[in-house]
């Protein structure tokens, strides 16, 4: 399987966020990439939502999700069994400190 693009790691990031929380992202397909999305939004620069999808991801064992679905949705139960350990983070990264898709156009242009 090849590595989604810059753009596409960010994008599902947001997608997730704004429909239901790091919760939602790391329940999902999108959450498998974590490290990987951390990645893309050091590389167009947005240092603050990076750094929160960092903390969110340091709740897992290891300071990482895994890459693996099931084992992720697992830890999931425990880590936020109410569904409410990522409030923060959530509010943290909707205050949208970062404009990622300016960023991101910016980036895929090698502006």
């Amino acid at each position: 399987m090849d590595k989604p693009s810059v753009s596409t790691l960010v994008e599902n990031l947001e997608a997730e966020l704004n429909n239901g929380g790091f919760e939602q992202f790391f329940f999902n397909a999108a959450g498998d990439l974590t490290a990987e999305t951390i990645e893309a939004l050091v590389a167009i620069g947005a240092t603050h939502t990076a750094s929160v999808v960092r903390r969110a991801a340091a709740r897992f064992p290891g300071g990482m999700p895994p890459s693996d679905r099931n084992a992720r949705q697992a830890l999931l139960e425990t880590i936020s069994p109410d569904s409410d350990a990522f409030e923060e983070d959530d509010a943290a990264f909707l205050e949208y400190r970062d404009k990622l898709s300016e960023l991101a156009a910016n980036y895929q242009s090698g502006a």
